[in-house]
C-alpha cells in the first residue's frame, strides 16, 4: 500500500515506511523502540504507524512482517 504510494504519509510516518520497505526484517524482529530509534521518531509513533495502516496494534505489523519474510524464503526457496 504505501510501496505504491496510494497512501499518504505524515514525514515521520513516511520515514518509518522507507524502513520497513528497506528493513523488513528489523520490522519483523525488532522492539517498536528499535525502529523509533533507527527512524528517529518515538515508540508511540511506531505504534501508531502501526494502526494508520490497518493493523490492531505493532505486534499485528510485527506478525505480517514475519510472515511476509517466511512467504519470501518459501519462494525462494522453490526456485
Amino acid at each position: 500500500m504505501f510501496a505504491s504510494r496510494a497512501l499518504r504519509l505524515p514525514r515521520q510516518l513516511e520515514q518509518i515506511a522507507l524502513f520497513a520497505l528497506a528493513k523488513p526484517d528489523l520490522v519483523a524482529f525488532g522492539s517498536a523502540r528499535s525502529i523509533a530509534l533507527a527512524c528517529a521518531v518515538s515508540p508511540t509513533t511506531v505504534a501508531r504507524f502501526a494502526t494508520v495502516l490497518g493493523f490492531d496494534d505493532f505486534r499485528d505489523l510485527k506478525a505480517f512482517f514475519q510472515q511476509h519474510l517466511r512467504n519470501a524464503r518459501m519462494v525462494s526457496a522453490s526456485t
